[in-house]
């Protein structure tokens, strides 16, 4: 199920739309012929070619009215639907998988709008249709921050129809990050309105998106029937979109079931419907789904052909989780150079071989050749000897490199992250006309750079170091200002969760330890406690010597999340890989903890955890102090 994690339900392409009819291409082609008649004033003509995407089914189609719109626009001067236009490229390149260009677009139409009280409308469903490519991008963060500014206009301006659909929405979000009492919540706030409404195509989505929470949470025999009754209402609408993801997912319920026979059935109509219109990830997921299930019916012809179809789709689809890569030079070199020596070796022994063969034929001839044939044999075992160590030398040498690269990215997400969220700020305050606010986001982001520039020096420098194994430099360290940097480091991601940062020091700790892999291991435990820290909590970093006064017992604590006994047990375990998002729904790479536990033993110390769900986390250190 991982392939299908972005596998999103059909609201994602339509519901955001704030209009006041379905998608029906019935009425599109009503509109259009109106047009064609010719008959229609500049005004009337603009106002029927924004409607007209609406109820547009190809997205070809969509994207060339919506272009159309924007001529018209230009021509009559028009900010109104200019500002239109732009909304509706924006919704046409997210229906054809181009994310990039369909938020660039709409970012646009919200800067148009925004600059003037009378678009407040329009602004609303701008923010729900760039929260809803933060949702099929997978980006659960920024698609609830405008999902929620969404909300909050529309109950303000008192649209009950746009405010239900977004309620809609917003419950969607939540079940993408496994908050399903939250998504159960906004489902049911949106139903009556809906049903108030006699939006029919609104509540099959209700039906349909509950019930993929029913399958979520285990009552898979309800998830089917109101999927099937969600599939049912939108047929007499001619709502191909949401028929085509539906039957998908019921796919992915019948295959959970090891119902092949019915997975394959609803899934290839799935699949038909949206090759029909054009939907290129409902495709994509579709002939993933399909490939898994032929190859495990053993039909590999069948399985090969969807595999092909669902990389070619995955190829065409606009893709913008970009992955960072920091390139050790040196690591790469060793790398290298490390496998040319074990190709040698490889033909060397291949010779060696032939000589201990022709050795062994010959050796009834010339007995003088024993000696020879002896010699050969003890250097066939030592070459096999310097072959095994080369390539243990060389599985160590990546899987430090692995380790380094996963150390370099997990330091500098949070940095990363908050210089992310200082330019999101200040191109708010830009466009309040904030100058004031403005100057002080740009020194937080002046300061910000320094700390991620510095951060990357220590790494890169830290990485030149390497020769196959992480460098154990000890050395007199002062713990006080090691945790000072990376509280500095880390208080502009506090501050916009609203956590305070304490220091708790009776008395200075000077440690015998090795700096890099010390910071590394308080950057990891601090970071972890903000990131699972609800707004307005705390997290504390304690220090103090034990009573023979040859440890450090460092603490970091705070008032968060907690963490269960069971996943306590494995916290440490180098053979896991668990990634959890934080209370704001950060992600990370599930490694954090691992490298903490691997550094502390490193550096001759100890670690433990004691935690409460609901009640916070200390993470208890011990780690050498320096003897003068």
């Amino acid at each position: 199920m991982k392939k299908f994690k972005h596998f999103l339900p059909l609201i994602l392409c339509l519901i955001f739309s704030f209009l006041s009819s379905a998608q029906n291409q019935q009425k599109a082609d009503s509109i259009k012929k109106e047009i064609d008649k010719g008959i229609l004033t500049p005004s009337q003509e603009m106002e029927a070619y924004y409607r007209l995407p609406t109820h547009t089914i190809a997205p070809d189609k969509k994207l060339e009215y919506s272009e159309y719109l924007l001529e018209l626009a230009e021509e009559a001067n028009s900010d109104e639907y200019r500002i239109k236009a732009y909304m509706q490229m924006g919704i046409a390149h997210r229906f054809m998988g181009n994310l990039e260009r369909g938020l660039e677009n709409l970012f646009k139409a919200a800067d148009k709008a925004a600059a003037k009280q009378q678009f407040k409308n329009i602004l609303a469903e701008i923010y729900a249709e760039i929260s809803t490519c933060y949702t099929q991008n997978g980006d659960s963060e920024n698609a609830l921050f405008y999902g929620s500014k969404t909300i909050e206009m529309l109950r303000e301006l008192g649209k009950k129809q746009p405010l239900a659909l977004s309620l809609l929405n917003f419950g969607y979000d939540y079940y993408l990050i496994g908050n399903y009492d939250s998504a159960m919540a906004y489902y049911n706030e949106s139903e009556p309105i809906l049903r108030q409404l006699k939006f029919e195509l609104g509540v099959a989505y209700i039906i349909g998106n509950r019930a993929l929470v029913y399958w979520k949470q285990g009552d898979r025999e309800k998830a089917k029937e109101d999927l099937f009754r969600a599939i049912e209402m939108l047929k007499p609408l001619g709502d191909k979109y949401g028929m085509a993801d539906y039957y998908n997912q019921l796919g992915n319920i019948f295959k959970e079931e090891n119902a092949e026979e019915e997975a394959i059935k609803y899934t290839l109509i799935g699949l038909e419907m949206a090759r029909s219109i054009g939907l290129k990830e409902q495709v994509r997921d579709a002939s993933y789904l399909l490939f898994k299930l032929y190859k495990k019916r053993g039909k590999l012809e069948e399985a090969i052909k969807y595999q092909t179809q669902y990389h070619a789709y995955k190829d065409s689809i606009q893709n913008l989780e970009t992955t960072q890569r920091l390139g050790d030079m040196r690591t790469e070199y060793e790398v290298g150079r490390k496998q040319a020596e074990v190709d040698l070796l490889l033909e060397q022994k291949r010779n060696n071989q032939i000589i201990i063969i022709t050795g062994g034929i010959l050796l009834i001839a010339f007995i003088s050749l024993v000696i020879i044939v002896y010699s050969s044999f003890k250097s066939k075992n030592r070459l096999s000897k310097q072959l095994e160590k080369q390539n243990d030398d060389l599985e160590v040498l990546n899987q430090t490199k692995d380790k380094f690269f996963s150390i370099i990215s997990h330091d500098l997400r949070g940095p990363v992250n908050t210089l992310g969220g200082l330019v999101t700020v200040c191109q708010m305050y830009l466009k309040d006309g904030n100058a004031e606010g403005v100057r002080g986001m740009v020194d937080q982001m002046s300061e910000s750079v320094d700390r991620l520039t510095k951060l990357l020096d220590t790494l890169l420098n830290w990485a030149l170091q390497q020769s196959g194994h992480f460098p154990y430099v000890p050395e007199r360290l002062d713990l006080k200002v090691l945790v000072n940097d990376v509280m500095e480091m880390f208080k502009d991601t506090a501050a916009s969760k609203e956590i305070e940062l304490k220091l708790d020091f009776e008395q200075p700790c000077y440690l015998n330890a090795d700096r890099n892999t010390t910071s590394t291991i308080l950057r990891n435990l601090v970071n972890n406690a903000i990131k699972f820290t609800n707004k307005g909590g705390f997290v504390k970093v304690r220090a103090e010597a034990d009573e023979n006064r040859n440890y450090c017992i460092i603490q970091v604590i705070d008032n968060g999340v907690g963490i269960s006994e069971d996943k306590q047990k494995g916290l440490f375990d180098l053979d896991e890989t668990i990634s959890t998002k934080g209370t704001l729904g950060e992600t990370g790479l599930g490694l954090g903890l691992q490298l903490v536990y691997e550094f502390v033993q490193l550096n001759g110390g100890e670690i433990q955890v004691k935690s409460q769900p609901a009640e916070g986390t200390t993470f208890t250190i011990k780690l050498p102090l320096s003897p003068y």
